[in-house]
Order: structure tokens, then C-alpha cells, then sequence
């Protein structure tokens, strides 16, 4: 398959909120535990496409965008423009998607309070921040695009990037249903920072679901 790896413009920003919702349960439609695909997208692309482009890229075949590396080069800036600029935004989107009156939103959302209370979401921040201080996250879509060397050859392209940007290291969290983007991060060189369980789609399945948060320093 050919494909064109690039830098993502103002006009891949629909392209790249569709893949985002079509992988957004490990892969797969968010649908499958959460309904309002607009404050869904503005959460896990918003600031990737609006503050920070210039660390993204896509995947193009036959002039479609079919695949994306959302990256960030220092996770502490994002963080407070994240809470500054994109909570109130993703706030009023929510309620005016009606994302609150959904039965199948509060199943999910009652079960993130209680992976949240179980400690599921502790990360060791403060290290993973100053020792890999950028991060990535990266999706395809459709599926049958998957698996033909476009997520590697997106990891290379922005492994160059953060190298031409002198960064000391870059994490990303998934999580163990994930098996083939895993494989993809150990064969770059990732290493576990930390792993724990995740019980936020008990409700979907019954599978043992671990978050796994990796780093690699960027040499």
C-alpha cells in the first residue's frame, strides 16, 4: 500500500476528529460506551489541532486521511492550556450535545468516579513530565488500513521531529487490549513507566483491562 506521511493542516481537522471516534473505544467506535461525538473529539484532539499543529501528522492514501500522530512536546504546557482553554469549552459543548441526559454516558461516567476513587488514574506525573516531557497518541482508521507499516512510519517521522526539537524523552498511556500498537512501542524502544488495572468499561467487557504508561528517551 502507498501512503504519504505529513505534517497536519487546518483542513485534516475533520478527518482527524472522525479516526479519533471511530478508535475511540481501544480501537474500536466510541459508541460502544459513550454517545456525543463532538465533545468526544474536542476532548482527545482539541488541543493537539488547535494549540499545538505544528507536532502533528497524518497519514494520506489516495488523498484521504486515514491515519494520524497527535504529538506534544512539552505535556506540562498542554496540561494548563488543556484546563484554562478546553474544559470550559468541552463543558458547554457537553450540555449542549446533551451529553448529561444519556443513560449509557452515566454508566461509563459513574465508573471512571469509581476507577477515579480506586486510584486507577495515579500516574507518577512528576517524573514521566521532567524525564519525558513530550507525548503522542496515534490512530488509524478505517481498520483495513492497520497493520500496513503506517503507524511505524508515523512514529518515525515524529521520532525525527522531537529529535530536531532536542527533546530528552516522550511517553504515551494505552492500555493492554491494544496488542498491536504494543508491539509497535516495544519495537521502538518504549519501556513500561507504569501499569495498572483499569475497570472503567467493566460494564462493556468482561476482558482484565491494565493502563500501561510508557516512556523512551530520545537519543
Amino acid at each position: 500500500m502507498e501512503f504519504t506521511i505529513r505534517k497536519y493542516e487546518a483542513r485534516d481537522r475533520e478527518a482527524v476528529r472522525w479516526i479519533c471516534c471511530e478508535t475511540g473505544y481501544m480501537g474500536d467506535p466510541m459508541e460502544i460506551y459513550f454517545i456525543g461525538r463532538k465533545s468526544f473529539a474536542e476532548m482527545w484532539t482539541g488541543y493537539w489541532t488547535d494549540y499545538e499543529p505544528e507536532s502533528a501528522l497524518v497519514a494520506e492514501v489516495e488523498g484521504r486521511v486515514v491515519g494520524y500522530l497527535l504529538g506534544c512536546l512539552d505535556t506540562r504546557k498542554q496540561d494548563r492550556i488543556f484546563q484554562k482553554e478546553i474544559q470550559p469549552k468541552l463543558l458547554r459543548m457537553a450540555l449542549k450535545e446533551g451529553v448529561f441526559w444519556r443513560g449509557k454516558n452515566w454508566r461509563y461516567l459513574y465508573r471512571v468516579f469509581r476507577s477515579a476513587r480506586r486510584g486507577e488514574f495515579k500516574e507518577p506525573r512528576k517524573m514521566v513530565n521532567a524525564e519525558y516531557p513530550a507525548h503522542l497518541h496515534t490512530n488509524i482508521a478505517p481498520a483495513e488500513y492497520r497493520g500496513k507499516g503506517i503507524g511505524k512510519a508515523l512514529m518515525l517521522s515524529y521520532l525525527m521531529y522531537l529529535r530536531r526539537h532536542q527533546s530528552p524523552g516522550v511517553h504515551l498511556v494505552t492500555t493492554s487490549r491494544n496488542q498491536q500498537a504494543l508491539r509497535l512501542y516495544y519495537g521502538f524502544g518504549f519501556k513500561d513507566l507504569f501499569r495498572g488495572p483499569l475497570t472503567c468499561y467493566d460494564h462493556i467487557t468482561d476482558e482484565k483491562i491494565e493502563k500501561i504508561g510508557m516512556g523512551m528517551k530520545i537519543k
